[in-house]
């Protein structure tokens, strides 16, 4: 089971949902969350840090390596890219903002599943589809293997 963390960026103005595959690491592994306006004066390390689309997030690298290694992964997998990638500290959802995103965006939908349910269905199948397109030609991350 994973959980849901909200973590703000480092100005304070974005929120992020997180989630971490099987509750291994815990939120302090996130030093830092720099959201695209407050990402744009920081110095990118691909030994400590990730990018997604705008947004870079800076890991604790040793302390990961630690909880991840007694799971036993090889430390040299052990990246920021494969912390995240594998979702072992990554967004839940897409984007930072999905699990908002999603409720929005799917709200005339619902309306649907009381009044017809065949269209409900097929509505909601068209809007997941095209949703998932539409966030891979933005350039995010977790899309890019779909």
């Amino acid at each position: 089971m994973c959980q849901n963390y909200v973590i703000s960026c480092e100005c304070g103005k974005e929120k992020a949902n997180f989630m971490n595959l099987n509750d291994l690491l815990p939120p302090p592994i996130l030093r830092h969350l720099y959201c695209p306006s407050c990402s744009e004066g920081v110095a990118f390390d691909p030994e400590t840090m990730v990018r997604d689309n705008g947004w870079v997030l800076e890991f604790d690298m040793q302390a990961a390596r630690v909880f991840l290694m007694s799971e036993g992964i090889p430390e040299e997998t052990i990246t920021p890219d494969y912390i995240f990638d594998k979702g072992y500290f990554s967004w839940n959802g897409f984007t930072p903002t999905d699990i908002e995103d999603k409720m929005k965006e799917r709200e005339d939908i619902m309306k649907l599943a009381k009044v017809d349910r065949r269209k409900f269905i097929e509505e909601l199948k068209a809007w997941g589809i095209s949703r998932v397109e539409r966030l891979k030609a933005e350039g995010w991350r977790k899309t890019a293997n779909l």
